[in-house]
């Protein structure tokens, strides 16, 4: 009777035991499956975290971008815009140009006078209306200008307020300027060296505009001397008929 009860107790207790093992493996199971699910939960956001924040950087380049753009085209825009309004503008040198080219107007008359550019005997006269005697040529023919003895290296003075309107170089003149006077008139001074002055200068009366020069082959028997010519409206006059 005894054993009988015990074998009973034992049986009880092992199914309580296998009931009790049970019951906790399903409970472990259900944690189990618990933190997958919050696992695959976490994994989720955090993938969605991810494409969020890649998507966020691509709308910020995208972003970037148009702005680079914008600026670049406005910065263009801007550098056309000062182009063309330097090129419409005009510069300070080309405002003052006018005032300049104004001050420096000359005008001679018949009235006015000329000074004279050396001092100094003339040599040869002026002669259009009959022939002259050239020493160093032995011939005679016209003077469209006159010579005024003087001696190499002798300052040469502007007659008159001018423009030079040429610097150039004659076998017969040698090194010579144009001067225009205004009005017409026109000055050619020949027999130089050393001259200062370049087209478009303006010389004003008494301005020493170069030195005198031995003279070119033409006028070595006359010696060291000024050519001086004189013209109104490109016809030749006497140079004296307007000194003093």
């Amino acid at each position: 009777m005894a054993l009988g009860c015990l074998v009973t107790v034992t049986a009880v207790a092992g199914v309580l035991m296998w009931r009790g093992t049970g019951s906790g493996g399903k409970d472990d199971v259900r944690e189990e499956t618990e933190d997958t699910r919050e696992q695959l939960s976490w994994n989720s956001e955090e993938t969605e975290t991810k494409e969020e924040a890649k998507e966020e950087t691509r709308e910020t380049k995208e972003e970037t971008k148009e702005e680079t753009a914008e600026e670049t085209t406005g910065r263009e825009t801007e550098h056309l815009a000062q182009s063309a309004l330097k090129e419409t503008e005009p510069s300070a040198a080309e405002e003052q140009a006018p005032a300049a080219a104004q001050a420096r107007s000359v005008s001679f008359s018949e009235a006015d006078r000329l000074s004279w550019p050396v001092e100094g005997s003339v040599i040869m006269d002026f002669s259009m209306d009959r022939t002259v005697y050239f020493p160093t040529l032995e011939e005679y023919k016209c003077s469209p200008a006159v010579l005024i003895q003087s001696e190499v290296g002798t300052q040469v003075k502007a007659p008159a307020d001018a423009l030079v309107k040429v610097v150039g170089s004659d076998e017969e003149w040698g090194n010579y300027l144009t001067l225009d006077l205004g009005g017409g008139y026109e000055l050619t001074i020949g027999q130089m060296e050393n001259i200062a002055l370049s087209p478009g200068d303006y010389a004003g009366a008494g301005a020493v505009m170069g030195t005198v020069a031995a003279p070119t082959k033409y006028y070595v028997v006359e010696g060291p001397n000024l050519y001086v010519q004189m013209t109104k409206d490109g016809a030749p006059i006497d140079p004296l008929d307007y000194m003093e």
